[in-house]
């Protein structure tokens, strides 16, 4: 029996854009606003379930919420289109080790994006 995306699981994603296909890791549920609509698509999957996805750049932020700018940087999309299609396939689902859910959750609480001088676009510059 496959282990189902859920709450604190560490989740493994293959996201596909354009021509590209990159790894995402994220743990499951952790920001204190609770579940983005991004993980509610991803709710009770396991490992080779398939979404499709075609969001307007406008609501890629609410969309994916404190995923975005960790996506973004994985998928290297510093200028995101006016839609962007993305293919996700989870790889896999484990439980997460206490140090990493302590981890996400504070990087979800990052209001500032990367803070970082990556050229993402984020507001921490």
């Amino acid at each position: 029996m496959s282990t189902a995306i859920d709450h604190l699981k560490k989740v493994t994603l293959e996201l596909r854009y354009d021509d590209r296909t990159e790894p995402f890791e994220f743990i499951f549920g952790i920001a204190s606003e609770g579940l983005c609509p991004f993980e509610y698509l991803l709710l009770h999957k396991v490992a080779g379930d398939q979404v499709q996805l075609m969001i307007p750049q406008m609501e890629a932020p609410r969309m994916f919420a404190h995923l975005y700018m960790p996506l973004r940087m994985a998928m290297a999309l510093y200028d995101p289109p006016d839609t962007i299609g993305l293919a996700v396939s989870v790889t896999a689902v484990t439980d997460a080790q206490p140090r990493e859910v302590v981890r996400a959750m504070a990087q979800a609480t990052e209001k500032e994006g990367c803070g970082g001088n990556c050229g993402c676009g984020c507001s921490g510059h």
